[in-house]
């Protein structure tokens, strides 16, 4: 999706949205603090609404995580100080568990001088293998 001529935002969110997925399969919370507004919210594919502090006390507690997560960024814009990306993931939360494709949309805000994860929605595929 990144080409040559990416603008200078696209690529920086491309690199957060790595940093973001890299941080969450590694439960590193200090990383995700960081990269999340205080105000995220996340409809995950568990049919809850959690804000970041519950995301957080969630991941570190380990009740929620993945061991692996791949993401596909399909589409992403900027409408000023927010940036939409959609797409898809796979992601398999232990081992022992098989591996999941998900539809993700992911909304980064400009807070300052950085981007954070502001909104988050995930769901399961249907039938997906």
């Amino acid at each position: 999706m990144h080409t040559p001529s990416s603008s200078d935002w696209e690529r920086e969110i491309a690199t957060l949205e790595d940093e973001a997925n890299r941080a969450f399969v590694n439960r590193d919370v200090g990383r995700l603090d960081e990269l999340f507004s205080d105000e995220l919210l996340v409809n995950s594919p568990i049919n809850r609404v959690n804000d970041k502090r519950k995301l957080l006390e969630l991941l570190g507690s380990g009740v929620i995580g993945h061991v692996f997560c791949e993401l596909r960024q399909e589409l992403m814009r900027r409408d000023g100080d927010l940036v939409i990306v959609m797409g898809s993931d796979t992601v398999q939360d232990t081992p022992a568990d098989p591996i999941l494709r998900r539809r993700v949309t992911n909304v980064w805000r400009r807070e300052g001088n950085r981007w954070r994860l502001y909104i988050r929605h995930a769901n399961l595929i249907a039938g997906a293998k």
